[in-house]
């Protein structure tokens, strides 16, 4: 089995608690339906920051973005890196800062390294990775990196995270996070398939955590995800499937069942699973639902909770606004802001001048600049080819024949690139401003004097 990645847009499948319907002869014509009927599973429940994505404030101009002959030719194909799409469907932050939320509860890898029993070990580790589910909710589409294209972030006990767009076609991203306690990589080469009204998201890639007092390694197959309504209905995600955690070096395992949401909201969110020993014996029960919590408790063989023992919440999801547009949490907004942060690299997202103009709620200059970056990379792509330069990522370094798991992605879909250390080696930058930060001097470059012109 492919190994898949937690995917940046953590998808939701669903019918849902008061359901509402919209019946489109737009959507008809668009795919060929008569009467069809988008079913909303959450319709009445208060709205948060996602008002613009449900069925009133850009629903006419979903309709004519997507239902058009252009975006009618991609149905059934992968569009990850294909469409070129508005900015009011977009959030501001790009998929490296997207993927970078993972580093957001890293207590629960501190607290995995301190544990004796390795089972709870393990149950730590996975909590750990159900928790970016947390603000998989959030329907809006981050931006596309920049070849080359990197984010930093300083969180939690010492963490260091560092991640770098190193390929485009395909869309590849490397990640790097350490500390005293663990050491976290991540690649990225996550696939689609655009459904005419829904998106299915494959999130390919390959995930190491290392424990460094066990020296443990942990290797994980996340679920899939579903991006559903983008044409007409309120906007909604799913994941569903199968999250796999294994441990090579101990033959721990755990496999949890995230259910896909049924009829009048039946499941959502829910999962549950076991941990298991080598042999496949059952020794911890997880459950919980994704958007919120992980709960654990000892159980049996037969995978009944031991007796008089009660559950423990591992992980608890930081509470969610109910007023901020994009509905992002304070973490969200923390790794959008330049506020008493290093001077970040010329190549970190936060510098993206579409990204900053979006996050300041100036919808037109995001779409101008958005443009401009897209036509700025098209012209190295064209001085690349023509010199037959080849790009070579500044961070990570591509290995042609590494250690493969159980559930690993083949190398031909999904290249092994490894932290090469340079990172450690740059003199400590100063403290910077975000006034100086924000959205100006953006440089991912190869060849930035053709810019200059």
């Amino acid at each position: 089995m492919a190994e898949k990645q937690q995917s940046y847009l953590g998808s939701l499948y669903a019918m849902g608690e008061g359901m509402y319907n919209y019946a489109s002869s737009t959507v008809s014509s668009f795919m060929g339906y008569e009467d069809f009927t988008v079913v909303d599973p959450n319709a009445d429940k208060e709205k948060k920051g996602d008002a613009a994505l449900d069925g009133g404030v850009h629903t006419e101009a979903r309709k004519a973005t997507w239902g058009t002959n252009q975006f009618q030719q991609y149905i059934g194909m992968d569009v990850t890196s294909l469409l070129s799409v508005p900015v009011w469907i977009m959030e501001p932050v790009t998929i490296l800062q997207k993927a970078s939320e993972i580093m957001e509860y890293t207590d629960l890898l501190d607290m995995a390294d301190k544990c004796d029993d390795k089972f709870e070990r393990f149950a730590y580790v996975t909590a750990y990775l159900v928790s970016p589910f947390g603000c998989a909710e959030r329907a809006w589409k981050p931006f596309n990196p920049i070849l080359g294209e990197t984010f930093e972030l300083e969180v939690g006990d010492g963490v260091r995270y560092l991640a770098e767009q190193v390929s485009h076609h395909p869309p590849v991203a490397a990640c790097h996070a350490e500390n005293a306690h663990f050491t976290y990589d991540l690649v990225s080469a996550p696939t689609t398939k655009f459904l005419g009204n829904s998106l299915e998201v494959y999130p390919y890639g390959r995930t190491r955590i290392t424990l460094k007092r066990a020296g443990e390694l942990y290797t994980q197959v996340p679920p899939n995800a579903m991006v559903h309504n983008i044409v007409i209905g309120k906007t909604w995600v799913d994941a569903y499937g199968k999250l796999v955690v294994h441990c090579p070096t101990n033959g721990v395992n755990c496999e949890l069942d995230f259910k896909p949401c049924g009829w009048f909201g039946y499941g959502r969110y829910e999962y549950s699973g076991f941990v298991t020993d080598s042999d496949g014996t059952k020794k911890i029960k997880m459950y919980g639902k994704w958007n919120s919590y992980v709960d654990m408790v000892p159980c049996g063989p037969d995978g009944e909770p031991v007796p008089d023992v009660p559950p423990r919440r591992l992980w608890t999801c930081t509470e969610k606004p109910k007023d901020d547009y994009y509905s992002f949490g304070k973490f969200t907004h923390k790794i959008s802001s330049s506020e008493g942060i290093r001077t970040p690299l010329p190549s970190d997202s936060r510098r993206r001048p579409d990204r900053s103009a979006l996050y300041n709620g100036e919808t037109v200059p995001a779409g101008v600049e958005k443009h401009r970056l897209e036509e700025m990379q098209r012209a190295e792509k064209r001085v690349r080819d023509e010199k037959g330069d080849a790009w070579t990522p500044r961070w990570f370094k591509r290995v042609e024949e590494p250690q493969l798991y159980e559930g690993d992605a083949p190398l031909d879909k999904v290249p092994y690139w490894e932290w090469n250390g340079e990172y450690d080696k740059q003199p400590e930058r100063p403290m910077g401003k975000a006034d100086e930060i924000d959205g100006k001097g953006f440089c991912p470059w190869q060849y930035p004097e053709i810019h200059s012109k």
